[in-house]
């Protein structure tokens, strides 16, 4: 296995914002990762197979150079909830401390993992994970009318935008009065990062809504993450 990383931008300055570390297994047979996880989750091997990931995607990761930059990884909830979970997160810190205040943990939907959000101690290890000094992310926000009320419960750092609001923004006045409602929802306390932006009209008019993240290939494609000679990160 192997990770890339994928940058973020911040619109309002055109400056990178982070990156979101993304696995990938270099086998020709296995075109989706999200299967080589699906196959670990019948296995019972998916905790182990998510904190590997995890670990992997910081010790990839050129922590040294990170000036204001902070690092996504995704994770499931049901890892949070693992009973180990605060041992591997003690040891990570352990072997590199500069992850403090530079992490954030990216949770997305899946059907599989539904019951594991009415967990009591759900809240309770969000919690842990900020007092550590992480931040905590909703992905594909706007896929399930579920997970807009766990925008109001869980109160994450940043809410990343399901992809199908960036395709055609520019033409549809839906999507953009979609956008307005729930950058005006966030303002100030909560970061908005659309994904999947493509084209340059729906970038400008993702833009012209304020939104203060993106993320798509139009902006920056998954690669190999270095520093250069001025000790700026970048994709390659």
């Amino acid at each position: 296995m192997e990770h890339v990383y994928q940058s973020l931008w911040k619109l309002n300055n055109w400056h990178i914002y982070g990156f979101e570390a993304l696995l990938r297994v270099p086998n020709p047979k296995i075109t989706n990762i999200e299967h080589v996880f699906i196959e670990a989750r019948e296995q019972g091997v998916l905790y182990e197979l998510d904190t590997m990931a995890i670990r992997g995607a910081v010790s990839c990761f050129p922590l040294k150079y990170i000036k204001h930059e902070l690092l996504f990884i995704n994770i499931f909830p049901s890892t949070l909830l693992h009973e180990h979970f605060e041992i591997f997160l003690q040891t990570l810190i352990d072997d590199f401390p500069l992850i403090r205040g530079k992490v954030v943990f990216e949770f997305s939907e899946t059907i599989r993992e539904e019951k594991n959000w009415e967990s009591s101690l759900l809240k309770e290890r969000i919690q842990m994970l900020k007092k550590h000094g992480f931040l905590f992310a909703l992905d594909d926000v706007g896929k399930g009318v579920a997970n807009l009320q766990k925008v109001m419960d869980f109160q994450p750092n940043f809410i990343k935008l399901d992809r199908y609001f960036a395709k055609d923004l520019s033409s549809s006045i839906e999507k953009q009065r979609m956008i307005s409602t729930m950058q005006s929802y966030c303002q100030d306390h909560i970061g908005l990062v659309l994904e999947g932006i493509e084209k340059e009209n729906d970038l400008a008019t993702a833009k012209l809504l304020n939104v203060p993240f993106a993320q798509g290939y139009l902006l920056g494609r998954p690669g190999k993450i270095t520093a250069n000679l001025f000790g700026q990160l970048q994709t390659i």
